[in-house]
């Protein structure tokens, strides 16, 4: 579960605290102008994924390339979204001491904070739809 931030921090723009390798790092939020080019990124990135939903194992070749996209090459684009987002951090270094673990959590904290009008728009439609 990624860390909550408070009201306070998102009011203050304050950057997001995220451990890799057992390190604390700070990663700053990004403008809108960039955040914007990155949420179209993963966005393209999800949109991906439903082409590896109806493989099956009747065609291995397709199924082989299903499981390589969904084991190996969607790990390593969230991976390399990370790492887009978060441009200040030493990627060779920290690839070296950080677990698959700790990224996905830094990650999921990234999304989180890339993300708020998502939750907002869900928020709005709910009340639509009253």
């Amino acid at each position: 579960m990624p860390n909550k931030r408070t009201e306070g921090e998102i009011i203050a723009q304050a950057p997001l605290e995220v451990v890799l390798g057992g390190q604390k790092y700070e990663i700053p939020l990004l403008v809108i102008k960039d955040s914007r080019a990155w949420r179209k990124k993963v966005a393209k990135a999800i949109g991906d994924i439903p082409r590896y939903a109806n493989i099956t194992m009747d065609t291995p070749d397709e199924y082989s390339g299903a499981i390589d996209g969904m084991l190996a090459a969607m790990p390593d684009t969230a991976i390399d979204l990370f790492f887009e987002y978060a441009k200040d951090l030493d990627r060779e270094v920290i690839e070296s001491i950080a677990t698959d673990a700790e990224i996905a959590k830094a990650f999921e904290q990234v999304v989180e904070a890339a993300f708020p009008l998502a939750k907002s728009l869900v928020g709005t439609m709910r009340t639509l739809s009253r």
